[in-house]
């Protein structure tokens, strides 16, 4: 019986730390964070009913899709910060040949 408070209590502590530290980071997640908090969850977990291998492998799935998201995330913003360089540098470059292609009067 005690065995079952211990594990309630244990969770309800995980949970908290789960939350707090989820609360309190940025909108980025590193991967020394996720695994701490893999390490956590297994550390924390009832011996009786340990963790489902396909939770676990379904956990680290999930963050290397959310990984790979931000990464994209990062190279569109890129790509993106680049290609509005681009166009301010086209448009000015266009200005200039319409400027210097109306000083210039050909003849025939």
């Amino acid at each position: 019986m005690s065995v079952s408070s211990v594990s309630a209590a244990t969770t309800t502590t995980a949970a908290s730390t789960t939350t707090a530290s989820t609360s309190s980071s940025s909108s980025s997640f590193s991967e020394s964070e996720f695994m701490s908090l893999l390490v956590q969850q297994l550390q924390n977990q009832d011996p009786t009913k340990p963790t489902d291998a396909s939770q676990l492998t379904s956990q680290m799935l999930s963050y290397a899709s959310y990984n790979q998201q931000v990464s994209m995330n990062d190279t569109l913003a890129s790509l993106s910060s680049s290609m509005t360089s681009l166009s301010s540098t086209v448009s000015e470059l266009y200005s200039s040949v319409n400027a210097i292609s109306s000083q210039l009067s050909i003849s025939a």
